[in-house]
């Protein structure tokens, strides 16, 4: 397998977990929406709406980061990064994706470290009957995933520079 083959599925992952996120995110919309009016239209609230909106904003943060980094949508401030010649500009792109890479990966090992917890102390919510552990394996499940976009941009960033040495 070629590596614009595996950079095109890598991608295809960041897009299907975001998607996954899309879903979750209007899921909570809803309930909010279902939640606040049965609170004040039936004096009724949703049981456990609270932490079912806390798992939702847990898969929403956790399934977009891979993708927003594969458009680069993240905030970034640029003043003086512009400015440096293009050989420094790889070299600090590089640096900050494997530092990033780092954190996610501590990220991912933790969170995978606190699923297995989890799911071995049976650990629920205390209105609702949903163990933690599927959500938990999620966020470090995002984690791998916004580590692969960094790798990604590792290997655009190497094979960029590559391409540049050899069209000279």
């Amino acid at each position: 397998m070629n590596l614009s083959k595996i950079l095109k599925v890598t991608g295809l992952l960041s897009y299907f977990l975001s998607r996954i996120g899309c879903i979750a995110l209007f899921f909570m919309m809803s309930l909010t929406v279902v939640d606040v009016a049965g609170r004040y239209l039936f004096n009724s609230p949703i049981l456990g709406a609270f932490e079912i909106t806390e798992f939702l904003v847990l898969i929403i943060v956790f399934s977009f980061l891979g993708y927003a980094q594969a458009k680069k949508s993240h905030v970034t401030v640029d003043l003086f990064f512009d400015r440096l010649p293009g050989k420094a500009r790889k070299v600090i792109s590089i640096f900050n994706y494997a530092v990033c890479i780092a954190i996610f990966l501590i990220i991912a090992w933790m969170g995978y470290g606190r699923a297995i917890e989890t799911f071995h102390n049976g650990e629920k919510p205390l209105n609702l009957s949903i163990p933690n552990f599927p959500f938990v394996f999620f966020l470090a499940f995002g984690a791998v995933i916004a580590c692969i976009e960094f790798v990604r941009d590792i290997i655009k960033e190497l094979n960029g520079a590559i391409g540049k040495k050899n069209e000279s």
